[in-house]
């Protein structure tokens, strides 16, 4: 029986990571509903489309837990997600934003025609200054209102990169089960990561 107990707490072990993730985009794309709603803190839960946002003022950090079931186990994983400001006269503020960052998530309006192509420039000022891989990176096609949309293709530097359809309006779950993808993703390079950092240090000390 004490066999069996050990056993049954292996299988339900909980791999823990800690992640620093940021939201980027165009001004009034959607990013502050998006990141409400992937960490729980939509004021509106019954209707989270029509929850109140406010324009942000350079960054706004928010901290929520997620924990996803895998095979050998949960994958509890500690986010911290910055929410970044589209208003470049925040830019100065930049380099301190990306610091330590593993993982990006770019959101643009779907209904504004054109704006995808505007993930080239932020793509340029944030991920690629931040060395991530396409696995390390989101595209959220955000369609804010019951509009017409128009479905245009990415740039290049982000053809690789995943990318989904989302609104706040019906089928939500979409968003969150994307989100998980990209966290176990965004996790795992943070792991490697720290594996380096540790690799260097100890072999500094021989």
């Amino acid at each position: 029986a004490v066999g069996q107990q050990l056993q049954w707490k292996r299988r339900e072990v909980v791999m823990s990571t800690e992640v620093k993730v940021l939201i980027v985009g165009p001004k009034n794309s959607g990013k502050s509903a998006l990141a409400n709603f992937i960490a729980d803190a939509v004021q509106n839960s019954e209707n989270p489309a029509q929850a109140p946002t406010q324009p942000t003022k350079g960054c706004r950090i928010v901290e929520f837990d997620r924990q996803i079931p895998q095979k050998k186990g949960n994958s509890n994983i500690s986010v911290e997600l910055w929410d970044v400001s589209g208003d470049r006269a925040f830019e100065g503020a930049w380099p301190a934003i990306m610091h330590g960052g593993v993982g990006i998530i770019y959101v643009y309006d779907a209904a504004n025609v054109g704006e995808e192509k505007d993930l080239e420039k932020w793509h340029g000022w944030f991920g690629q200054t931040m060395g991530l891989k396409d696995s390390q990176v989101l595209v959220m096609a955000h369609k804010k209102t019951d509009i017409k949309t128009h479905k245009g293709s990415l740039p290049k530097s982000l053809s690789h990169a995943q990318s989904v359809s989302t609104t706040l309006e019906d089928n939500q779950s979409i968003i969150k089960e994307h989100f998980d993808r990209f966290l176990l993703q965004v996790a795992q390079a943070a792991s490697e990561n720290r594996k380096k950092e540790e690799d260097m240090i100890a072999g500094s000390n021989q």
